[in-house]
């Protein structure tokens, strides 16, 4: 059975090197939700150094071991930047092979060298592992050029070693041979057979094999004529796209020095593949180097994105409008599930965080598409989050079959849920203009307590609004609705907050789908306003690629004092999607400061 089966993969982490230039020769993280789009991790700089033996690491890959939790990243040991040059490595190279292990693939051991070249080969060219599930072990496999008695020269061949632990291997083996030089192998598991790629110097191109087992005699050649018509490129690595049958195969473009190209398929049998367009794909700042590709799942993607990420993003994936609280010593985050045209959606997720960095989805707590909420059909958006004695009140956006935005309340014992839908909405168009509000949409719920413990809910879009919320969290009273006046650009997301004695209010303005969504921000000395513009706190970092930065909440951490505004951006990187951006969403925190003078400070992206 394919490993990958059995695993809910979210994203992928691709392991590489850059170049032969000072620093290029170590490895490199980028990180993908979709296969084809990476960003560079760690600022773009190397996430492991080998600074032992050759002081250099190329052409890593990884591998997860299924059964030890754990993840293997090897690598050739090899630093061409030294100055040694390549005729040396041929003949003379190191015979290692490095290793990392690492149980998050965030915490990495230090690595370890192993020796598993056999005598009189030169380096240990482009290690790579498969398991081998029938004998629950992996097989690791390399080039190295040997010289047999037979031969007048050396040439490179395939070897192979078998593995549980990447510390003691069987005695390596020969593994292929062809007339000419064969280097940089891969092999991937699907469906009971095992499908091999190699750049074969016979033919000058990357070849298909296929076998039924991993034995080094049972495989026969596939036709690939796409695949074999591309010259000048070497490092093959494929892997499964999550959720579909459907594989990517990325080929460095070494000949031109463009990195890696991808093709895709949806049989691995067939041999037959189509090569993406420039503009289908996008590997990062970095020019990506032979390396190898990890499925992962959504929580390793919140680690890697704590870990080495961009210092913004705080959940993988497409979601927007973020609600964050904290509910005892744990944070909840309840955005919108984005990534749908129209703004399409049905689901709501909540996650949650010990520490505001690796974020765990808790699951769907509504679905519209459901009998969950009973007056409403589509267009989950922009929810909000207010616990009140020992209930958790969670206020949301959805259509009602006649295609009219409403607010509606849920209601649980506990912050991830059940939650229970009310039956009939609590905000409706209809009883805003019996109301005599101004209103372009009756969305965007936030929730603001008072210091005496009285509820208010604002919201709206084209016009802000502000009410009280009765005792039972669950309706409203009707008499104390009024428009706020003073929201200078307002468009929709109203917030507000109070800080000694002063009301602080946000808002976002512009439109989601423009690079200049952003936030302002006003005070007044009462709830109601009206409210005294001040300027923009949140705003595009162009230099940083970060835009339509706007529709967010702000939370105040009562056991430190910090204030966090959690808010959106355009998913990155900017070239994953070329329509309509405001679809497409990426959640963020940062950090939000007040100045000596009282007022908010505005946030540096």
């Amino acid at each position: 059975m394919d490993i990958q089966t059995k695993q809910n993969y979210a994203g992928y982490l691709l392991v590489h090197f850059i170049g032969e230039q000072p620093d290029g020769e170590q490895v490199y993280f980028s990180y993908s939700e979709d296969g084809r789009y990476f960003k560079d991790l760690n600022a773009g700089g190397p996430v492991l150094r080998w600074e032992k033996g050759e002081q250099g690491a190329r052409d890593p890959f990884i591998v997860r071991s299924p059964k030890e939790g754990k993840f293997y990243l090897i690598a050739t040991d090899l630093r061409i930047a030294s100055g040694k040059g390549w005729d040396t490595a041929v003949n003379a190279g190191s015979r290692d092979m490095i290793v990392w292990e690492s149980e998050d693939l965030v915490n990495w051991s230090e690595p370890w060298p192993v020796t598993i070249g056999i005598e009189g080969a030169g380096c240990v060219w482009a290690p790579e592992a498969v398991y081998d599930e029938a004998a629950d072990e992996f097989l690791v496999f390399w080039a190295s050029a040997t010289q047999e008695p037979q031969e007048s020269e050396r040439k490179h061949k395939i070897y192979a070693a078998r593995t549980r632990n990447f510390r003691e291997f069987t005695e390596p083996k020969k593994y292929i041979e062809r007339d000419n030089h064969i280097i940089d192998t891969t092999i991937i598991a699907h469906d009971g057979k095992y499908y091999r790629y190699s750049k074969d110097e016979t033919t000058k191109n990357i070849r298909v094999e296929q076998g039924s087992s991993l034995d080094k005699d049972a495989f026969s050649y596939v036709d690939a004529p796409v695949l074999e018509a591309i010259m000048g490129v070497e490092g093959p690595e494929i892997f499964k796209l999550n959720g579909r049958e459907e594989w990517c195969l990325i080929v460095d473009r070494y000949a031109e020095g463009k990195g890696y190209l991808p093709l895709m398929t949806t049989d691995l049998g067939s041999g037959e593949f189509r090569i993406l367009g420039e503009e289908e794909f996008d590997l990062g700042r970095n020019k990506k180097r032979h390396g190898g590709v990890l499925p992962i799942t959504a929580e390793e993607c919140s680690r890697l994105l704590a870990a080495f990420g961009d210092g913004h993003q705080v959940l993988p994936g497409q979601f927007a409008d973020p609600d964050l609280a904290k509910f005892g010593d744990r944070y909840y985050l309840y955005p919108t599930t984005d990534g749908f045209e129209g703004w399409a959606g049905t689901q709501f997720h909540v996650f949650s965080s010990a520490d505001l960095k690796v974020w765990q989805d808790e699951g769907v707590i509504l679905d519209l598409a459901t009998d969950d909420v009973p007056w409403a059909v589509s267009s989950a958006w922009a929810p909000a989050i207010a616990a009140r004695n020992g209930r958790y009140f969670y206020y949301f956006c959805g259509k009602k079959p006649d295609g009219e935005s409403a607010i509606g309340v849920a209601v649980s014992e506990a912050p991830a849920g059940p939650f229970r839908a009310q039956p009939e909405p609590l905000i409706t168009m209809g009883q805003l203009k019996r109301l005599g509000i101004a209103m372009g949409q009756a969305i965007d719920p936030s929730v603001y307590m008072e210091e005496d413990g009285t509820p208010y809910l604002l919201f709206g879009n084209s016009h802000a609004a502000i009410v009280q919320l009765g005792d039972d969290m669950i309706t409203v009273i009707e008499d104390t609705m009024k428009n706020l006046e003073g929201l200078h650009d307002f468009r929709e997301g109203v917030t507000v907050l109070k800080r000694d004695g002063l009301y602080h209010f946000t808002w976002s303005c512009d439109d989601t789908g423009s690079e200049n969504y952003h936030v302002n921000y006003g005070t007044s000395e009462q709830l109601y306003g009206p409210v005294t513009f001040r300027y923009t706190v949140l705003s595009k970092n162009t230099d940083k690629e970060m835009f339509g930065t706007a529709h967010h909440s702000i939370m105040h951490d009562p056991d430190t004092g910090q204030y966090w505004i959690a808010y959106h951006r355009f998913v990155t990187p900017l070239s994953r999607f070329s329509g309509y951006k405001g679809y497409h969403r990426e959640t963020c925190i940062d950090p939000l400061q007040f100045g000596e003078d009282g007022l908010m400070q505005t946030v540096k992206l």
